[in-house]
């Protein structure tokens, strides 16, 4: 795949994935992305499933558990983060108990662990496929740390299968580099995007070979619609 089809699926993935409420903003700390490490040759598409993780969420793995929750006299059931041991999910606007789909949704917002989330980085969604995690849609803040972001990436996953650098324009017109990648791993297919749209915009999408299938599919069928 050349990198501007795997552009734009990005484009059509993050329409796809966008959901209504947003969870709101959390104070994280820098860190380093943390991934397992990178799967051999010889391994079977399976066993790189499971063991591959980015944000300490393994990617065709089993989903996390819900955030652990709390009462609180006249507030009801709410999450409480502070003694969570591993990433976890939320409810739909971080409402505990709210009626979620667990085992297929396209956008289900996932909360990794503050050790596990590097600076630069904002909201998590999966793509929950029979209860196991085929994707992850992760927001960053664009120009900010894109260049940062781009380099912990190397540094992970080694040199992208694809790479370039685009000049984005400011609706100011200031000037700004961003960086676009991907890499092509054994069961396993990082996107990343430096800038999406506006410049305090930008993605990294991470995906199973199957959930790629299922993406390219669900773009013919948009096409259709017109």
């Amino acid at each position: 795949m050349d990198l501007g089809k795997a552009l734009a699926l990005v484009a059509g993935c993050v329409v796809c994935n966008a959901y209504a409420e947003q969870p709101p903003k959390l104070m994280v700390k820098p860190q380093s992305i943390e991934l397992s490490k990178r799967p051999t040759q010889s391994q079977s598409r399976e066993a790189d499933a499971e063991t591959f993780e980015f944000m300490g969420i393994g990617i065709g793995a089993p989903l996390v558990p819900e955030c652990p929750r709390e009462r609180l006299p006249y507030a009801g059931s709410v999450y409480d983060l502070s003694g969570r041991k591993s990433a976890c999910w939320a409810a739909n606007g971080m409402r505990a108990g709210s009626p979620t789909d667990t085992r297929n949704n396209e956008s289900l917002i996932l909360l990794p662990l503050d050790s596990k989330r590097p600076i630069g980085t904002g909201s998590v969604t999966a793509t929950v496929v029979d209860g196991k995690v085929e994707g992850l849609t992760i927001s960053t803040d664009g120009f900010a740390h894109a260049q940062e972001i781009f380099e912990q990436l190397k540094q992970k996953l080694g040199k992208p299968s694809l790479q370039d650098t685009v000049q984005v324009v400011s609706g100011v017109g200031a000037n700004f580099s961003s960086p676009r990648a991907v890499w092509e791993l054994p069961g396993v297919y990082i996107r990343f995007n430096g800038i999406v749209g506006a410049v305090n915009t930008g993605l990294i999408i991470v995906s199973t070979d199957e959930e790629r299938k299922r993406e390219e599919a669900r773009k013919l069928q948009r096409a259709k619609s017109f």
